[in-house]
């Protein structure tokens, strides 16, 4: 829970359920919380104070909740809105959200011990969304200026042969006027395109395209926008084409970045929805495992020592119990991260991960999974975060291996100095030498091993950063594809586990 306190306003008529909220959200942390019992009181108190988050009743005596979220759209400062709907009334609920609530909750059950874990994720969510806003807006910002700056200017006759070339071709390009001037403009300019200019279409007399430029002896190379006009002489007769370029790397760049962010706030946001809809369904199981366990308790405590039915008894009873283990890990998963800094165990978080998903990687057949873990002291980190590596460096190891033959993944941890040291090791399908050094670069077209989707190693290689770590990469024919994670221990105490 954070520090600093969060401002909360709840709009609810009823005032037994809305002193009951506010009872509920202070026991749990730090709230400063107002009530309004109406929509006249709501527009009185939203410029009063800036809250972080209002939980919208839907039923309200002047109005509904969804036209109190239809006139907060139009606010520029409106805080996120938690719409609170009655018992059953998932279709307000799905009008809620697309009128722009954040979440919704439903009065039914226990809903008022959910609602502080609710309201901090959804203050969490809507500050990365306008995190993601903001950076949206400072990207479209640096394309404007970009889109400033002065252009490359080319021009060739009708025999092919360059008869202008600017300043800031000059400065493009890498080449001056003196050198390509009545040159060819095919092997001089055209061939470092990809793809080169070409002819204009019958009726056509503008092309515009973006391109690579590899300026001549680098390797390096460059974006363009560029503009080829056919020109004409005073009599209206073609006397050859201009070509003007404008250097959109940097844009490019930002592009990248900016999918990079679209593509890891998806996944996040799926991952999110996934762990919420596996919260739920290990709920419902939870319940009949208990009876489960009961009623082989019972058999057991009524049958007699030698009862031949007894060991089947038994078996039903460990079999309850370790499917209750693996439910609780997989809530404990499901749990949104608080981004901790907590003395952690980096051989449970470890053996977390295996819990959860060893069986699904064994379960391919021919795949055998083992650890050697070592005795190790407590780093500073997230609990959370730490087993999301782990699970992603295994999930990725399981998809190299799964061709059906025999394989082996290994999970190593030791001390290595001042650091902790975690290998996880698998003799599937290697890393291309090309990939290596890229590898930690978010790949939109994935590795060509099924190695991922191409993006859970940057994600990886954050989670690392955050730690204040570093991960590599090995992968030979005589040692498998090894990351090596090290991890420091200062500020922790000197146990080991």
């Amino acid at each position: 829970m954070n520090e600093t306190p969060l401002a909360v306003l709840i709009v609810d008529d009823n005032e037994d359920h809305a002193q009951l909220a506010l009872e509920f959200l202070k026991l749990s942390g730090p709230y400063v919380v107002d009530i309004a019992c109406c929509l006249e009181e709501l527009w009185e108190k939203l410029p009063a104070r800036r809250y972080d988050i209002t939980l919208l009743d839907h039923n309200l005596p002047d109005g509904t909740g969804l036209d109190a979220l239809s006139r907060m759209k139009t606010m520029p400062d409106a805080p996120p809105v938690i719409m609170v709907t009655g018992r059953g009334d998932q279709r307000v609920a799905a009008q809620a959200i697309q009128r722009g609530a954040i979440e919704y909750l439903v009065k039914e059950g226990d809903y008022l011990q959910t609602l502080p874990a609710l309201v901090e994720k959804a203050v969490r969510n809507f500050q990365a969304i306008q995190a993601a806003r903001s950076s949206l807006a400072r990207i479209h910002y640096q394309a404007m200026l970009l889109d400033n700056v002065r252009d490359a200017i080319v021009v060739w006759n009708l025999a092919g042969e360059i008869t202008y070339w600017s300043r800031s071709a000059e400065a493009l390009y890498g080449l001056s006027a003196s050198d390509v001037l009545g040159q060819p403009v095919a092997s001089v300019y055209a061939a470092a395109f990809d793809p080169a200019p070409c002819g204009f279409a019958p009726g056509e007399s503008q092309i515009d395209v973006e391109r690579r430029y590899r300026r001549p002896g680098q390797d390096r190379t460059i974006w363009v926008s560029s503009t080829v006009t056919a020109l004409e002489d005073p009599d209206g007769q073609a006397s050859g084409s201009m070509d003007v370029c404008r250097d959109i790397t940097q844009r490019k760049n930002l592009e990248a970045q900016f999918k990079v962010a679209q593509t890891q706030l998806a996944e996040a946001t799926r991952l999110a929805a996934i762990g919420e809809l596996a919260s739920g369904v290990a709920h419902q199981i939870s319940n009949p495992l208990t009876t489960i366990i009961a009623e082989a308790q019972l058999l057991l405590h009524q049958m007699a020592p030698n009862d031949e039915n007894r060991d089947s008894a038994k078996a039903i009873e460990q079999a309850g119990w370790r499917a209750q283990r693996t439910i609780q890990r997989l809530l404990d998963f499901a749990r949104p991260s608080h981004g901790s800094d907590d003395e952690v165990s980096i051989n449970a978080t470890i053996e977390h991960a295996i819990h959860l998903i060893g069986g699904h990687i064994e379960s391919l057949g021919g795949v055998a999974l083992a650890t050697e873990l070592g005795a190790l002291p407590l780093v500073r980190g997230s609990q959370r975060q730490l087993e999301d590596l782990w699970v992603n460096l295994l999930l990725m190891a399981r998809d190299a291996t799964a061709d059906g033959r025999p394989h082996q993944i290994w999970v190593r941890s030791r001390l290595a100095g001042a650091q902790v040291q975690v290998e996880v090791n698998d003799d599937g399908a290697l890393i291309p030498p090309t990939k290596l050094g890229s590898i930690f670069e978010p790949d939109f077209e994935g590795f060509e091993n099924g190695r991922g989707s191409g993006l859970e190693l940057s994600l990886c290689r954050e989670i690392v950063r955050q730690h204040r770590g570093r991960i590599s990469v090995d992968s030979r024919a005589e040692n498998g594809t090894t990351f090596t994670i090290l991890l420091p221990t200062e500020g922790t105490n000197n146990g080991t586990r």
